[in-house]
């Protein structure tokens, strides 16, 4: 099938490039990618042979400004691409790039989200972006907002959702419950590449935060990123430490988790990371679940969601999928790259 709206890349990272491996197979049409360093902007199109030049040359390591228009002279083009054209802007990076999507927007492009931080912004920002595709930033490939929206569009209402939404986290736990202490389980995880280059960005539980953010919004509840009620697994003062410093400084929590893990099992229990979202708001942290809860079943960075709607109360609605790694993002991003494609093509 063939992408008949033009795509514009921000962001070359892991998931990026998995979107540019896509581009062959599906015919998919890029008139820019950029990174923070600059980038390809091609009105005509970038001829194949080129993304895949510059696919390439990325895995090395190479930034797209030495290999295009360096720094603002890429972003002046790509306003006025932006101006000139119509098509999708794809954004996978983790900067705020509300600017840029905002002149999309007014311009009349669609737009795609993996990066979550234009969505956790003020309300009213979020309120402007409504008709953006999001469904990566959540969940990674698994439809959860499209499920969401069609539930609302149906008319019935959602009383609680309860996600599994770090497959990190969830490797974690696993791994603990299986008699491994945190702090190796936390190495075990790194060795994987599960987590990101400093653990203390997972194990804050701030990329919880503002998925659990998200879906709220995504019900209509008007929250504000600091009204979500955060317990860490770490604590964020770990991010200024080095990498083997915050390792060591683990060792301190093994025996508490592995308390609370023996308290749970005696109970029948187990220990999740979870995500709440109601009308009472939204929590994230560590919570002790039913062994027989499909929360408790996840496997390795599998992604769970339990949804508790009017219609669906005695029997839940469940979603599960991967949700880490690049592949399975990019799965999300396709969603909404052949939805809106279909809506703009009109």
């Amino acid at each position: 099938m063939k992408v008949r709206v033009p795509l514009v890349l921000l962001g070359c990272g892991r998931v990026g490039q998995a979107l540019l491996e896509e581009a062959a197979s599906l015919d998919l049409q890029f008139l820019g990618v950029l990174d923070s360093t600059g980038g390809v902007v091609d009105g005509g199109g970038i001829p194949q042979g080129r993304l895949s030049q510059l696919l390439s040359r990325k895995r090395e390591g190479v930034a797209l400004g030495e290999l295009g228009v360096p720094g603002e002279g890429a972003t002046s083009a790509l306003l006025a691409l932006l101006r000139e054209r119509r098509g999708l802007l794809v954004d996978v990076t983790a900067a705020d790039t509300r600017p840029f999507l905002f002149s999309a927007l007014e311009a009349g492009w669609g737009v795609v989200l993996a990066n979550k931080l234009p969505l956790v912004g003020p309300w009213e920002d979020f309120r402007r972006l409504s008709s953006v595709g999001y469904e990566a930033t959540v969940g990674a490939g698994i439809p959860l907002i499209t499920t969401l929206k069609a539930l609302l569009g149906s008319g019935d209402e959602v009383h609680l959702i309860q996600g599994g939404l770090s497959g990190t986290l969830g490797f974690l736990l696993a791994e603990v419950e299986r008699g491994e202490a945190f702090s190796q389980a936390v190495r075990r995880a790194m060795a994987r590449g599960y987590t990101e280059p400093h653990p203390a960005e997972d194990l804050s539980g701030a990329d919880l935060a503002r998925k659990g953010l998200i879906l709220a919004r995504t019900l209509g509840l008007p929250l504000e990123l600091e009204e979500v009620e955060l317990e860490p697994l770490a604590s964020p003062a770990g991010r200024g430490l080095p990498v083997e410093g915050f390792l060591q400084g683990l060792r301190a929590q093994d025996a508490e988790l592995r308390r609370r893990l023996e308290g749970a099992k005696r109970r029948g229990l187990t220990l999740r990371y979870v995500v709440e979202v109601s009308s009472a708001g939204v929590r994230a942290g560590l919570r002790e679940v039913d062994r027989k809860s499909p929360l408790a079943r996840a496997q390795g960075v599998e992604n769970v969601v339990v949804i508790n709607t009017r219609r669906f109360k005695g029997h839940p609605l469940v979603l599960a999928g991967p949700g880490a790694g690049p592949a399975s993002t990019c799965a999300g991003l396709l969603l909404d790259i052949f939805r809106l494609a279909r809506t703009l093509g009109r």
